[in-house]
């Protein structure tokens, strides 16, 4: 971009502010995703950017896991480029195979039924409840098959799942591999445990938009021994991404703090912009979306991204308490307003990565309301059964409904934060 359009862009974006302003309109609003990114994450990630010799170093990864899995009280963690390719770990860890069957929700992320079919694994899909928006565990009953061999259990918003127990026991009563997703989940309680205890394995999520950040991110962990040898033995054979990779996902970190978390995001944001703009990291690629396997798919972590998950994971707790009390608040808005909040199962902690509620079709076919009446910009997962691609499903009702009816409120507004200091490695 030339100067004269760098400065043209730059007017563009203070002269919308200045009119904002004088109509007495908020400059900025919460944001759905990198609320737990704070500056001495960007200070770890602008000393990365200064330091490449050391981006390819196993000590800080081997940390992160050993550090997540100590958290998460899981026996073993390892750590990918994304939560899809840590469910292809599993994948490959629990062998399975083509013309094997896989029973998925038909709510849910196309990552998830990509890394299946990239596998030649057949994926079935059943149908949701509607008070946590799990696996529903009388139609998965229904969909089980003699090929059946594994079944994804997800966790979404930071709920956790109403049948999850009842999920499990179906499936260990009939020898059913348990994939739990907890991308959306992580740190959220059942009976004391974190989510993932249930399954023979389960993934977690460090994406931009999940409950930790570090961009890009993800985790599978187990407590079998069996299926760890299995994701150790895609883990080392899994290629580190390129140095431009993590060049660009370095560089999106900085831009997703001066974007969606600095208090003077509305001013600043455009200069950091014309900085980095051009090296922005999209989550997922067109490719996927139309369910094609991207070039760089399957790379594990590499040392920077490490130390990102390392300083992330000091937060994750702090922040998941500021999401439930901001829940709460949307409860009792629910209360007023005539809508259904989300259930709370007995016995589980949520953690409220967004706060989902349906309302009128018309309500998320246009969410301008929610600037008026609530003073937040919501959030619309899922917009298909399978978001963000434009695919349905074939009998699952309950998921048709959440797509047309399910709008998400933001449970971080960054005006709660409390100082934090770097540790471990990197810090």
């Amino acid at each position: 971009m030339s100067i004269s359009a760098q400065s043209r862009q730059l007017g563009k974006s203070y002269a919308r502010n200045l009119a904002r302003l004088a109509l007495g309109a908020p400059l900025t609003y919460p944001a759905l995703g990198s609320m737990t990114l704070e500056a001495d994450d960007v200070a770890l990630a602008r000393r990365m950017l200064a330091s490449r010799s050391s981006w390819n170093s196993r000590r800080c990864v081997d940390e992160f896991e050993a550090r997540f899995a100590e958290w998460n009280s899981s026996k073993y963690a390892f750590s990918f480029m994304a939560s899809r390719v840590a469910l292809s770990a599993c994948i490959h860890a629990l062998d399975l195979k083509e013309g094997d069957e896989v029973i998925v929700p038909g709510y849910t992320c196309i990552a998830v039924p990509n890394a299946f079919r990239f596998a030649g694994v057949r994926v079935i899909f059943a149908d949701i409840e509607l008070e946590t928006y799990g696996l529903d565990v009388a139609h998965l009953e229904q969909c089980v098959t003699p090929r059946t061999r594994a079944v994804v259990i997800q966790h979404l918003y930071g709920l956790v799942s109403r049948d999850y127990e009842a999920n499990a026991s179906f499936c260990r009563e009939r020898g059913l591999a348990i994939i739990e997703d907890c991308a959306q989940a992580t740190g959220a309680e059942y009976k004391g445990r974190k989510v993932g205890a249930l399954g023979d394995v389960a993934i977690y999520s460090s994406e931009q938009s999940k409950v930790m950040s570090t961009v890009q991110g993800g985790i599978a962990t187990t407590d079998s021994t069996v299926v760890a040898q299995g994701l150790r033995e895609y883990h080392e054979s899994a290629p580190l991404p390129t140095l431009d990779t993590v060049d660009m996902l370095l560089k999106t970190l900085i831009l997703d703090f001066y974007e969606a978390k600095h208090p003077r995001r509305a001013w600043i944001s455009p200069l950091v912009h014309l900085r980095y703009g051009n090296s922005r990291l999209q989550s997922t690629m067109d490719e996927e979306i139309a369910g094609e396997r991207p070039a760089h798919y399957g790379c594990r972590m590499s040392a920077p991204i490490a130390i990102l998950g390392c300083n992330q994971l000091t937060k994750v707790d702090r922040f998941n308490v500021l999401r439930r009390a901001k829940a709460r608040q949307w409860d009792e808005w629910c209360h007023r307003s005539g809508y259904v909040a989300p259930r709370v199962i007995e016995g589980s902690v949520p953690v409220y990565l967004r706060y989902p509620v349906l309302v009128e079709p018309e309500r998320k076919a246009d969410t301008s309301w929610s600037v008026r009446e609530l003073g937040v910009r919501v959030g619309v997962w899922m917009v298909t059964n399978l978001h963000p691609a434009p695919s349905n499903v074939i009998g699952c009702p309950n998921a048709d409904l959440a797509v047309r009816c399910c709008v998400n409120l933001p449970t971080l507004d960054g005006n709660d934060d409390l100082p934090n200091h770097l540790d471990g490695c990197g810090g």
